[in-house]
């Protein structure tokens, strides 16, 4: 059975997914510098303050646009949503690489969550593709790949001051690639065609056991995303005050590339396990992986133990969102919403994730937060259980067919 989008209309997907991806991150690592340059006296609020709500800008209006998804994907075509995201992404780095101000560069921030690329372009893989697994891989190789290139491209930007210059580039880049991967999608469509009618749940999805089975997921992800947050915000902190002299700024920052080549290695695996084993085994044994990856840092195993604990948490990490998104998907009828609320709860895990850990550094140290992220992930894990328990006792449970017939009259 033939993909029904061809080789060349993958890869536009691929690139843009890339893009997307990466033009943001490009901004991310020299945010505090930007705004510093800036003029914020006149606007009666510090650098500080701006810097973090320009960071949490993008996840506002992701969450606020969490619910108009599936109308949004009933009443457009899956080509004009591409287009809705490129479109607003490419006005996104536009409005950031023209702000002289940090109003300006928090609108472009903020225009960037409205521009869904998280949910549209997992709509348009999964709709591209033949199954779960490899269509969701693909789409996370794309975003490893873009969460490479991205912190790269804008540290040596930045030090040429070519900051709005590279954000001009990636706006005309994303347009073009979008239009391109619109073109493409012109025969897909954004739900399975056993969603397209007024479905009735069966009874396998009627109930509070399935209502756990719904929710098991989304709590999972979100612990997932929480932790792995968690753990990237303040493994610097200490990695800092364990050897400041070895651990330098361009160490970590090697250390933390690692981990997305492990994961732009690993992925194809991922997409054969997910497409071989359930879904929400596949994500309970990321989160297990990498809570225990998280807890073992603190250890103090030398440079060549931590080289090797990043080298695997990148690629049990990277089946975390793939397995996620199917198991969503999976759990409800309509794949729009179902994306969208699991693009969500990774959403919500950005934002907490930081804030827990930083409430245990004073009481607990530099290894505080580490220890909160590995708790965490391994919260998550422990929050599918609802969701494997029930199958498994129903499958204990159910009469044998066998005797069933020889004692029937």
């Amino acid at each position: 059975m033939r993909p029904p989008v061809g080789p060349a209309g993958l890869a536009a997907l691929v690139l843009l997914q890339v893009a997307v991806t990466a033009a943001p991150l490009a901004l991310l690592p020299v945010l505090g510098l930007q705004i510093a340059r800036m003029d914020v006296d006149r606007i009666g609020a510090s650098p500080a303050f701006w810097t973090a709500a320009v960071l949490a800008a993008p996840a506002v209006t992701t969450l606020a646009m969490t619910p108009a998804w599936p109308a949004l994907a009933r009443r457009l075509s899956l080509s004009a949503l591409v287009v809705w995201t490129g479109l607003l992404s490419a006005a996104s780095c536009g409005l950031i690489a023209l702000a002289a101000d940090p109003v300006l560069l928090l609108a472009g921030r903020l225009v960037q969550g409205l521009a869904g690329g998280g949910v549209v372009l997992a709509l348009a893989f999964r709709a591209a593709g033949r199954s779960a697994g490899r269509d969701f891989s693909l789409m996370q190789q794309a975003v490893s790949a873009g969460c490479l290139i991205g912190p790269l491209a804008g540290g040596l930007a930045f030090e040429r001051g070519w900051i709005g210059g590279l954000m001009l580039a990636c706006a005309g880049l994303i347009l073009a690639l979008a239009l391109a991967a619109a073109h493409a999608a012109r025969a897909l469509a954004s739900e399975p065609e056993a969603a397209a009618g007024p479905a009735t749940a069966g009874p396998e999805k009627a109930g509070s056991s399935a209502g756990a089975r719904t929710l098991a997921p989304l709590l999972a992800g979100t612990c997932g995303s929480a932790g792995a947050f968690a753990f990237v915000a303040f493994f610097p902190t200490w990695a800092s005050a364990h050897d400041a002299a070895l651990y330098t700024p361009g160490l970590i920052g090697l250390l933390h590339s690692l981990s997305w080549v492990a994961a732009l290695l690993v992925l194809p695996l991922w997409a054969r396990g997910l497409d071989g084993v359930r879904p929400v085994l596949a994500l309970g044994l990321s989160l297990v992986g990498c809570g225990l990856g998280y807890a073992l840092v603190p250890l103090g195993l030398g440079l060549a133990g931590i080289v090797a604990l990043r080298l695997v948490q990148g690629a049990v990490y990277a089946g975390q969102a793939p397995a996620l998104f199917a198991a969503a998907e999976g759990a409800g009828r309509s794949r729009a919403a179902a994306l969208a609320r699991a693009r969500a709860g990774l959403t919500v895990g950005q934002l907490l994730g930081p804030v827990a850990a930083g409430l245990a550094l004073a009481p607990l140290g530099p290894s505080g937060p580490l220890f909160v992220a590995a708790g965490l992930s391994l919260a998550g894990a422990l929050a599918l259980a609802p969701s494997l328990l029930p199958r498994v006792q129903t499958a204990s449970l159910a009469p044998d067919p066998v005797r069933t017939r020889s004692r029937a009259p």
